[in-house]
C-alpha cells in the first residue's frame, strides 16, 4: 500500500513538473479579448502613480537593463513603439535603446523581472493587451501574469515585475498616451497641441528659436521675419519701461545700452561717422534706466541708423543667441531638457523675465509635465492672478503664446 502511495505521489510530482515546463514554453490566451492598439509611439502611465511612466532603469540602452516606474520627463527612454504581431500579440520596443520589453529567462513565476533585450521574436517578448475601463492591462504571452508596478507603489523608480491578475490592483493598469496627445499628472490640461520627446538644443534649434522670437517680438508674427530697425520709446509697452527698447530682439535698458556699446567697439569709425556730434557717445556714459533717458528725435534717428548697419545687425543676432544660451542653461538645470519646452521657456522669459518664467514653469514642475498643453494651462492661470497688471500670461500676450506653439510644432 505504501509503495502505491509513493508511486502515486511521484507520478503527481512528475505531472506538476511537466505542467510547469509546458507553461514556460506554451503561449496562453489572454484573460479578456485583446484590444486593438494602433501601431505607434506611446508613453505608458501606471494608474497607481499618474506622474510616473514605464522607464528603462538608469535610462540605459544596454541589453538586460531592467524597468522601473519613474517620474515622467519626456525622455526617449520612456517612449515605446507598440506594434501588433501576426498572432494578435504585441511587441513593445523602447524608442531610445531599440530593445524590446521581455521577461528575464522567459519565467512564468510570480515576481519575474521585466527587462529589455534584442528582438528575437521570443514568446516571452510578446504581450496581450486588453482594455479595463479607462486603462489597459498588459499580459505576458507565456503566462497569465500582468506587467505590474511592484506593490502598486507611487514611489519614484519603483520596480516593475510580473504579477498574478488582481481585479483591484492599480499597479496592473496602464494609461496608453499616444505621442501627439497630452501627458500630464492631472485632467486640468487640454490636448490641443502635439508632444515631442526631443531633448537639448542643436544649432538648427537655435535658428528656429531665433525665427520664432523674432516673429513674435517685431516680425508681425510671421515666422523668420524680424525688424532690425525696431525702436520702442519709453513707457510704450509698460509703465515700468523707463527708457527705450532697441532692435528685433526687443533689447531694453542695460541690454540696449550694451548693444550700442558693442557696435561702437566693433566699428568705431563707422559709429562716429553716423554719430557725428557725439550725442550717443555721450549718452553711453550714463545709466539709461536710472536716468530714465528718453532719446530726442535726433538721437532716435542715430540709434536706428546704428542698429541697422551690418555691424548692428550682426551684434543683435549674436546678443540674442548669447542670451538664449543663458536661458536654455537655466531651463535645463531647473526644469526640463525637452526641446519644445525649452523654446517656450525662452520666449516666456524674454517677455516676462526670470520671475515670470519661474512662475509659469514651477506650475508645470508641480504637475511633472512640460508639454505645450501644460505650459499653456499654466499661462492661463496667470490671467487669474491680479497681483500685477502686466503678467506674462495676460490676454494681451495670448496670441503670441499660441503663435509660438504653432511655430514650435511646425519647425522644431
Amino acid at each position: 500500500m505504501k509503495k502505491f502511495f509513493k508511486l502515486a505521489t511521484l507520478t503527481f510530482m512528475l505531472f506538476l513538473m511537466s505542467a510547469s515546463v509546458f507553461a514556460e514554453t506554451k503561449k496562453v490566451s489572454p484573460i479578456k479579448p485583446t484590444a486593438s492598439i494602433p501601431s505607434g509611439y506611446y508613453v505608458l502611465i501606471p494608474r497607481c502613480a499618474p506622474t510616473r511612466a514605464l522607464s528603462v532603469k538608469g535610462n540605459s540602452t544596454a541589453r538586460y537593463a531592467q524597468y522601473v516606474s519613474r517620474t515622467y520627463s519626456k525622455n526617449t527612454g520612456q517612449v515605446f513603439y507598440i506594434s501588433r504581431n501576426n498572432d494578435g500579440t504585441y511587441t513593445i520596443k523602447n524608442k531610445k535603446s531599440k530593445l524590446v520589453l521581455g521577461i528575464r529567462g522567459g519565467s512564468t513565476k510570480e515576481g519575474a523581472i521585466v527587462r529589455q533585450g534584442t528582438d528575437g521574436k521570443h514568446n516571452y517578448q510578446k504581450w496581450h493587451i486588453f482594455k479595463n475601463g479607462d486603462y489597459y492591462m498588459i499580459q505576458s504571452s507565456i503566462s497569465k501574469k500582468m506587467l505590474t508596478v511592484a506593490q502598486s507603489s507611487t514611489l519614484n523608480n519603483a520596480k516593475i515585475y510580473m504579477h498574478t491578475y488582481h481585479a483591484h490592483m492599480k499597479g496592473e493598469r496602464w494609461k496608453f498616451v499616444k505621442l501627439g496627445g497630452s501627458v500630464s499628472s492631472g485632467s486640468t490640461t487640454t490636448s490641443k497641441y502635439k508632444t515631442s520627446s526631443k531633448t537639448g538644443m542643436s544649432s538648427s534649434d537655435y535658428k528656429v528659436l531665433t525665427n520664432i522670437i523674432g516673429a513674435v517680438e517685431t516680425g508681425g508674427q510671421v515666422y523668420g521675419q524680424r525688424d532690425y530697425a525696431d525702436y520702442t520709446a519709453p513707457y510704450t509697452n509698460s509703465s515700468l519701461e523707463h527708457t527705450c527698447t532697441l532692435g528685433w530682439g526687443a533689447f531694453y535698458g542695460e541690454e540696449a545700452q550694451y548693444l550700442i556699446k558693442t557696435i561702437y567697439s566693433r566699428n568705431p569709425a563707422e559709429f562716429k561717422k553716423i554719430d557725428k556730434k557725439g550725442l550717443i557717445q555721450a549718452a553711453l556714459k550714463k545709466n539709461w534706466v536710472q536716468t530714465r533717458w528718453k532719446p530726442s528725435a535726433a538721437e532716435k534717428d542715430i540709434l536706428v541708423k546704428l542698429i541697422t548697419t551690418e555691424t548692428g545687425k550682426a551684434v543683435q543676432d549674436a546678443m540674442f543667441t548669447s542670451l538664449m544660451k543663458q536661458y536654455v542653461s537655466s531651463c535645463k538645470s531647473e526644469y526640463t531638457d525637452n526641446t519644445w519646452a525649452i523654446m517656450m521657456y525662452c520666449q516666456i522669459r524674454h517677455l516676462g523675465g526670470k520671475n515670470g518664467a519661474d512662475r509659469i514653469f514651477s506650475k508645470c514642475r508641480a504637475k511633472n509635465s512640460y508639454t505645450l498643453d501644460t505650459i499653456m494651462w499654466a499661462l492661463k492661470l496667470d490671467q487669474a492672478d491680479t497681483s500685477s497688471s502686466n503678467q506674462v500670461g495676460d490676454a494681451k500676450f495670448w496670441s503670441r503664446h499660441e503663435k509660438c506653439c504653432e511655430f514650435i510644432q511646425k519647425y522644431a
